[in-house]
């Protein structure tokens, strides 16, 4: 596994997506995470990105009522579609403060109910058995302690609860050159650690989950970088945005290499795009 560890790490997950804020907004919209691409079925990446979270989402089985975590739940969009979708009760969970202010504009949902927080994964204080499922989309690489963001899980759920992952997976013993770009990504996306898919299974094993199914979604969701790559050639004729943007790039040169190091890492295999589906044990009667 490929670590940057950190102890005030949280912290600069959430002041890497306070910086990055406007650039964000611009070229993914409130849902900030990879879409789901259909061969031959052109779609706008609002609706790539609500395929990913149907997805994820189906298998949890949500019932009104259920309460559902968010963990690392950016804007809040995620959160009040399923809310609404569900009439579940939703808590969002995000270490971003301008995402948290972001989130609580929005207006309450017709149905169900959500709540975005600021904090921690790692060291939540929800109580134990406070969730009914959890979602985790492109959260985990940003956890600093992978034993723990599965042990809360367990601790937090109830039995029989479910949770869906979404998160990027790296090569099996990465050679030089594969370290290099992973390492890359980690710097410029303010991630914690890329594990591979087999340690993941371990350590929610490890914490009393059972995986329940993966699915590879490397090829559905990677053209999700493409279709970004096409919003910054177009903002980039857009003076208002070049005005609030180029500030971020003179302050970390690294970050316009970002793109092009995503698409090479998925071309090459030495970065994957996993969907993990787990459960805590039911009480046994």
């Amino acid at each position: 596994m490929l670590q940057e560890p950190s102890s005030s790490f949280p912290v600069q997950v959430g002041k890497h997506y306070d910086r990055l804020a406007p650039f964000y907004l611009r070229l993914w919209g409130n849902s900030l995470h990879h879409g789901l691409w259909e061969q031959h079925a052109p779609a706008s990446i609002t609706e790539a990105t609500t395929l990913l979270l149907d997805l994820l989402a189906t298998p949890l089985a949500l019932r009104p009522g259920n309460r559902l975590i968010d963990i690392g739940c950016g804007y809040g969009a995620d959160a009040h579609r399923l809310a609404r979708q569900y009439r579940t009760l939703v808590t969002g969970l995000t270490a971003s403060r301008s995402q948290a202010a972001t989130a609580a504009r929005h207006p309450p949902p017709p149905h169900g109910a959500v709540r975005v927080v600021h904090g921690d994964w790692i060291q939540n204080e929800f109580p134990a058995r406070s969730f009914d499922a959890a979602l985790a989309i492109e959260s985990l690489a940003h956890m600093q302690d992978k034993p723990t963001f599965f042990t809360e899980l367990t601790r937090t759920l109830v039995p029989g609860g479910r949770a869906a992952l979404s998160c990027w997976t790296s090569v099996p013993d990465p050679g030089s050159g594969e370290s290099l770009l992973l390492g890359y990504l980690c710097r410029t996306g303010a991630l914690s650690s890329i594990g591979t898919l087999e340690s993941y299974c371990r350590l929610a094993a490890r914490a009393g989950l059972t995986v329940l199914q993966v699915q590879d979604l490397t090829t559905r969701v990677e053209p999700t970088w493409g279709h970004i790559a096409q919003r910054v050639l177009a903002s980039s004729l857009n003076p208002l945005f070049l005005g609030r943007v180029l500030p971020l790039v003179l302050r970390r040169p690294s970050l316009p290499g970002a793109i092009p190091a995503m698409m090479l890492a998925y071309r090459t295999g030495t970065l994957r795009y996993h969907a993990i589906w787990l459960r805590k044990q039911p009480i046994e009667s």
